[in-house]
Order: C-alpha cells, then sequence, then structure tokens
C-alpha cells in the first residue's frame, strides 16, 4: 500500500475537491476520477494537496481502482478515489515537510507517492498512530469492499 499525494491547483480544482469531499468520492467522469501515479492500486491511501494557493494538505481517501490515461492525454494518468474526507484540520506543506522530509524542497507538478518516511508524514498530517500502524489492514479492507461491489453491479 502506497501512500499518494494528488495535487489540486486553482480555483476550479479547489471547487471539485469542495464537491468531491461532500460527496465522499471522486466525480464520474471520462477520465475515471482524480490525476494520479501510472502505478496507483487499489486500497493505496490518497492526500489531497492543495499547492495554489495554501499549500496545505486538506483531504484523503482510497483509491477504488486503476488509473488510465484518457485517450489523447500524453502523461496524466486519473483514477476514482473513494471515502474522501476532510483531515482534522489542514496542515501546511513546511509543517509536513519538517516532520517528515516529504515535498521539503517544492512540490512537483504531477500526483507523487510518499516513497520514505510515510509513517512520519502521516502522523504529521494528523493521523493518528493506530491508524498508520493499521493502515495495511485498512487498505486490505478497501481492497475487498470495493471487489465486492463489482460482484453486484448496479
Amino acid at each position: 500500500m502506497e501512500v499518494i499525494v494528488l495535487k489540486v491547483r486553482h480555483k476550479e480544482n479547489l471547487d471539485e475537491l469542495d464537491e468531491v469531499i461532500r460527496r465522499g468520492r471522486t466525480l464520474d467522469r471520462d477520465d475515471g476520477g482524480w490525476q494520479m501515479p501510472k502505478h496507483a492500486e487499489l486500497g493505496d491511501l490518497a492526500v489531497w494537496y492543495a499547492a495554489s494557493p495554501d499549500q496545505e494538505y486538506r483531504a484523503y481517501g482510497w483509491v477504488a481502482g486503476a488509473p488510465v490515461k484518457p485517450d489523447g492525454e500524453l502523461v496524466k494518468y486519473y483514477g476514482p478515489v473513494v471515502g474522501v474526507r476532510l483531515l482534522t484540520e489542514p496542515v501546511p506543506r513546511h509543517v509536513a515537510a519538517a516532520a517528515s522530509g516529504f515535498n521539503e524542497k517544492g512540490v512537483g507538478q504531477l500526483a507523487e507517492v510518499v516513497h520514505q518516511r510515510a509513517d512520519a508524514f502521516l502522523l504529521a498530517l494528523g493521523f493518528p498512530e493506530r491508524f498508520v500502524a493499521a493502515r495495511e489492514l485498512i487498505s486490505d479492507e478497501i481492497r475487498r469492499a470495493v471487489r465486492s461491489l463489482a460482484d453486484f453491479p448496479p
């Protein structure tokens, strides 16, 4: 299970994130969800980062399917996220970076994986130690739950 940081930029993305949080999942659209790394997997933990104007982490959820590359897109992949909710409170990038070293010197343009010190990163975002310790088990439960939905299409 990976921890993935999804980016939010500009007013229209912030508005969309607000709607995603309200609904608890990414919006239905042709590109399959939110921009994320190509190799994201079902059950990965996704964390939203509002790059501009606030430079803070705001929300999280669980990847609910493999990312797809829309027709005509060269680099970006998009995937669904479920169980989306606000963090207890927004966390400035510099606070999380100081505690974990993630994105200490800056933030890339695309969604990215927290490769090292993911535990420290999640703790800096305000996740309880019990959540951080159990996130692999939670991820497995998310995988099972989402896969079971495929057995019962609407």
